[in-house]
């Protein structure tokens, strides 16, 4: 999900690390409108793509813009995955067994949280799934919403997020509503020596990032298109590395079904069953191929195209995708508030505490 080195971004909002992807300050995205009450401190809100690449370096340089504290939304399967990658175990071939043998994945974590410390970075895992809903078979699920054509797709699995999430964001929105920020915008307060920035991240920085800073930013009086055109950002802040993501998807279990289920609506001869669809697998990965009940079957040019559609809308940050998740959250939940409330537990003074540190002149 990392390249080493990041394009050239606009500067605010982004900040061009190497080794992390779609970093930015939330607040210096949304500022250019007001809120009712006043605009978003900067240096506090930062969100981004997996932090798992960088080196110590890489730490010192995300503590100098504000960073002290990073909150990982992922599940476990995705935490061991980014380590695996890391240091090639997993992969098949000479190439990966040699990586295996000069570094392991206990090594390589430790030395990255030796630099995380000596950074002065704090690190908290809060996960939105348990474990077991990253099963191949709920992944799965999930890719299919996301590849939905219409916009409800996402609605669908941003609300499957925002109903697991609860704990998870409670944990990182407490941690917010404590900082020792000023209340009022003049005189200027000197930066801390210490950053107090919460850093919010989960594998690209989009799905269960991007709710969280859309719910957040909601309950902060921020306008919806303002929180659309933050969150539509990220499709800039991923933009290199989309084709090795969509290739990425292509290859995956969701992906999979997704195909045989488009090859059976245009040949309903093949009878392809839900056992099917568990059971088929793409051969070395080779996304132009799927083995089902033993046969090796080419997926036909089209179901390919549609395929690259939907990956292309799964890595998307449709400013529609996030008004239409806004909508969903007043129906639901009353707004921002009352799921804050409702669903994260939040009470009256810890609301207050958020408005009073995030919002300039509160």
């Amino acid at each position: 999900m990392t390249a080493t080195q990041n394009p050239s971004l606009p500067s605010p909002p982004f900040y061009t690390i190497p080794n992390i992807n779609n970093l930015r300050d939330a607040a210096l995205a949304c500022n250019h409108l007001s809120t009712p009450t006043g605009k978003i401190r900067p240096g506090v809100l930062f969100r981004s793509a997996e932090v798992s690449h960088l080196d110590a370096g890489g730490w010192k340089a995300v503590w100098e813009i504000g960073v002290g504290h990073v909150f990982d939304l992922r599940s476990a399967p995705e935490v061991e995955k980014g380590w695996r990658g890391i240091t090639g175990e997993g992969k098949s071939g000479e190439e990966g067994e040699n990586e295996e043998k000069v570094l392991g994945v206990g090594d390589v974590r430790k030395g990255w949280e030796e630099g995380m410390r000596r950074a002065g970075v704090r690190r908290t895992w809060c996960p939105v799934f348990p474990e077991a809903d990253y099963s191949p078979e709920r992944l799965a699920e999930r890719y299919m919403k996301y590849m939905d054509e219409s916009e409800s797709g996402f609605i669908q699995a941003y609300h499957d997020i925002l109903t697991h999430a609860g704990p998870a964001f409670r944990t990182i929105l407490q941690y917010l509503a404590a900082l020792p920020l000023p209340h009022h915008a003049s005189p200027p307060s000197p930066p801390p020596s210490v950053p107090l920035g919460a850093l919010i991240h989960c594998t690209a920085g989009k799905d269960r990032t991007g709710i969280f800073f859309g719910i957040l930013l909601s309950f902060l009086d921020v306008p919806k298109e303002n929180i659309a055109a933050e969150y539509n950002l990220t499709e800039q802040g991923l933009s290199h590395v989309r084709e090795q993501v969509v290739s990425r998807l292509m290859q995956a279990s969701g992906f999979k079904q997704y195909a045989l289920r488009n090859m059976a609506a245009q040949d309903p001869s093949l009878s392809i069953s839900e056992q099917d669809l568990k059971d088929a697998h793409v051969p070395g990965g080779v996304p132009g191929k799927v083995v089902i009940r033993g046969k090796e079957v080419d997926i036909p040019e089209s179901v390919l195209e549609k395929g690259r559609g939907a990956a292309l809308r799964m890595i998307g940050a449709r400013r529609e995708s996030m008004l239409g998740v806004l909508e969903m959250v007043e129906r639901e939940w009353g707004g921002a508030e009352g799921y804050l409330r409702k669903v994260c537990g939040l009470g009256t003074e810890e609301l207050k505490g958020l408005k009073k540190g995030l919002v300039v002149g509160v």
